[in-house]
């Protein structure tokens, strides 16, 4: 499928923090604020499990305060430092 839209597929080696440290962080960071907490859900109800990790993303990128942005959400920095964003789906006050 990548070829076909014409994308070039980086391959990183598994468990390679320092060759792709962003990936690593935030599944870092999944496995200990959500997957560590909701871990019966995975063999008992993988459909719950699967909403509420959508919701917890959710509430990541738009409602927790980051420290690395200010104690801003990922979506309120995006709008305050990129105003182009204004313009996308990220924008709903008008």
């Amino acid at each position: 499928m990548l070829e076909s839209m014409g994308l070039t597929h980086y391959w990183t080696y598994p468990k390679s923090p320092r060759m792709n440290a962003h990936c690593e962080r935030f599944n870092r960071t999944i496995q200990e604020q959500f997957v560590d907490w909701h871990e019966e859900l995975l063999f008992t109800d993988l459909e719950l499990f699967n909403q509420k990790l959508g919701q917890w993303l959710i509430d990541y990128n738009t409602v927790l305060p980051h420290h690395s942005l200010g104690l801003k959400a990922p979506v309120q920095w995006l709008l305050e430092n990129h105003k182009e964003c204004q313009r996308y789906w990220t924008n709903t006050s008008s």
